[in-house]
């Protein structure tokens, strides 16, 4: 069969647009392992300021992968205020919204390095440090994570290869508004390129 020149130059296009978006699939040594089935299960408590006094409430909350290795999406179920979306990522970052919220965490993590802020000044997310952090999960080595930006701190303490296996938010020298600490995992093998 005979292909016109039009039917060409659509394959050629959609061909270029596939390794395109192939070329942004969250690489296989990211920190956190975004392959579809993958999926994590964390204590949540989330703290209210009542008067002099903090009340908090305590849920498990479930991340999960879902979608395709080249279009990962997140889905969170329980805990108080789920957020699900799609991952994304660009050159030298990532953008796993359940987690790091509107902010890009740098690729590769390593200590001294920033994602790009976000709009109005505000700082992206910095590599601190390494510290062994000790969850319910387990011990791990992990990466600290923050983005500090006035009276509030959010922080992420990842290890490559299980993920974030703690999580906090709120003001500096108080009991997190927020906080994760991992449960339980199941991060599959990476997927081998072909």
């Amino acid at each position: 069969m005979t292909r016109s020149p039009f039917f060409r130059t659509i394959a050629t296009a959609a061909s270029g647009l596939l390794l395109g978006l192939s070329s942004l699939a969250i690489p296989a040594d990211a920190p956190i392992p975004l392959e579809p089935g993958n999926w994590w299960v964390y204590r949540e408590a989330y703290t209210e300021r009542v008067g002099p006094l903090d009340a908090t409430q305590e849920d498990n909350t479930r991340f999960e992968v879902r979608g395709t290795a080249g279009r990962p999406f997140v889905l969170q179920t329980g805990g108080f205020d789920p957020v699900s979306a799609p991952v994304e990522r660009g050159e030298g970052w990532v953008l796993v919204p359940p987690w790091t919220g509107e902010d890009r965490l740098p690729l590769p993590l390593v200590p001294g390095s920033a994602g790009p802020g976000g709009p109005d000044g505000v700082p992206g997310w910095v590599v601190e440090a390494e510290e062994d952090v000790a969850v319910p999960a387990g011990v791990f080595s992990t990466l600290r994570c923050a983005v500090r930006a006035g009276r509030t701190a959010s922080v992420l303490w990842i290890a490559p290869g299980v993920g974030v296996v703690r999580e906090t938010h709120g003001p500096p020298g108080r009991r997190p508004e927020l906080e994760r600490v991992l449960l339980r995992w199941f991060a599959q093998p990476a997927a081998v390129p072909r």
